[in-house]
């Protein structure tokens, strides 16, 4: 009976060996790497009048306007960033504080041409020549320039040659907004 218990002995310890070794062979096999990304970075968008983000167009001053006659100044329009840019114009405001101040104002008309000496004749760019009332309809879009390029635009306000006697003595001054985006 001792002899079958040292078989069963054995036999149970061959058995666990068996178990445990088996339970811990195998092999998992494991191994990682980084990848570095290049620098990530986005562009930029600048849009410049007169080389300055905040432009004082004194170029563009005229006394004693009579009705039919204007006066234009070019006007450098700019991409300082990265990236291409789509710009317009998007409105004209006039600061008006009086009666013939707000005649004066509504009897100006806005024209842009892409002539930048402001001495030639008018040309058929796209979009250009633009006119409208120099007022908050006064909007255009779609020039197109790339990043560090230059347009010059030449901007001409008349008084309208129909203007009324309410108009003389009027006084008024202008800003125009230029909008830019991404061209995409």
């Amino acid at each position: 009976m001792m002899k079958n218990v040292l078989w069963l002995i054995f036999a149970g310890m061959v058995v666990l060996v068996l178990l445990i070794s088996t339970g811990t062979t195998g092999a998992l096999w494991h191994d990682q790497s980084a990848v570095d990304a290049d620098s990530i970075s986005s562009g930029s968008l600048v849009l410049q009048v007169g080389g300055q983000e905040a432009y004082v167009f004194t170029a563009l001053t005229a006394s004693n306007l009579v009705p039919g006659q204007s006066v234009r100044a070019p006007l450098s329009i700019s991409n300082g960033g990265s990236t291409d840019m789509v710009y317009g114009l998007t409105a004209v405001t006039t600061a008006a504080a009086g009666p013939a101040d707000e005649a004066l104002a509504a009897s100006l008309r806005l024209t842009v041409t892409d002539d930048a000496a402001c001495d030639g004749p008018q040309t058929q760019d796209t979009g250009l020549p633009f006119q409208a009332p120099m007022d908050a309809t006064a909007a255009f879009a779609g020039r197109e320039l790339a990043p560090s390029s230059i347009e010059t635009l030449c901007i001409e306000v008349g008084l309208d040659a129909n203007a009324p006697i309410a108009a003389a003595s009027g006084s008024t001054a202008a800003t125009f907004t230029f909008r830019g985006e991404q061209k995409l």
